[in-house]
């Protein structure tokens, strides 16, 4: 090829790459460049996407396995009402001594207490003795209000079903009051009744 041609060439060149334009030879090299490094981060990239899948693999089999273990294991039974309220009763043994504690209660708060009633019943369905004792009492509001939460913290196994409050007079301080509690007792069916005996001895 001789000197002419050679320069002929060139002179095509550079007016080929004047028409292509700088710019688009700038977004060519880009794309070259980006295309080698894809080339050479793709077996990077795929290696840990694979890691990953095979983790979230072993992931997904051990929550199976531990949700089958889960699933066969005995479930507890869940507490019972009634077994919560058997497990809270007083003793029907130490019914004398409940009360015992209500009349010391009513000494405490200046209280006077005329006879009271006693009705001993057995619950054969729930398998426990309900004491029922009436009250007639006499004294302040106050000390009326003190001496049931008194009686009712130091019996947990009693509660106050009834009260009623009189007054004799537009001008007297004391009230007349019913109260009902009822003792909630655990003890054999054939517990003897005479435990009403018992109590009448004690009221006043």
């Amino acid at each position: 090829m001789n000197a002419a041609a050679l320069r002929a060439r060139l002179l095509l060149g550079r007016l080929a790459l004047g028409r292509f334009g700088w710019t688009n030879l700038a977004a060519l090299a880009l794309l070259l460049a980006g295309a080698c490094a894809c080339l050479i981060l793709l077996p990077t990239l795929q290696e840990r996407l694979t890691s990953r899948h095979e983790t979230l693999a072993d992931l997904q089999s051990r929550l199976r396995h531990e949700i089958r273990q889960a699933s066969a294991a005995p479930q507890a039974a869940p507490p019972s009402n009634l077994g919560a309220f058997q497990a809270a009763l007083g003793d029907i043994h130490q019914a004398d001594q409940a009360l015992k504690t209500i009349f010391a209660e009513a000494d405490r708060q200046l209280l006077v207490l005329d006879e009271a009633e006693y009705r001993l019943a057995y619950d054969k369905a729930g398998g426990f003795y309900a004491y029922s004792v009436r009250l007639p009492v006499k004294g302040g509001y106050l000390a009326l209000r003190i001496f049931c939460e008194q009686v009712l913290l130091a019996l947990p196994y009693a509660s106050l079903d009834e009260i009623s409050f009189k007054r004799r007079a537009a001008g007297e301080t004391d009230l007349d009051a019913r109260l009902h509690f009822t003792l909630y007792l655990a003890g054999p069916p054939d517990y003897a009744a005479g435990i009403a005996a018992n109590g009448r001895e004690g009221a006043r």
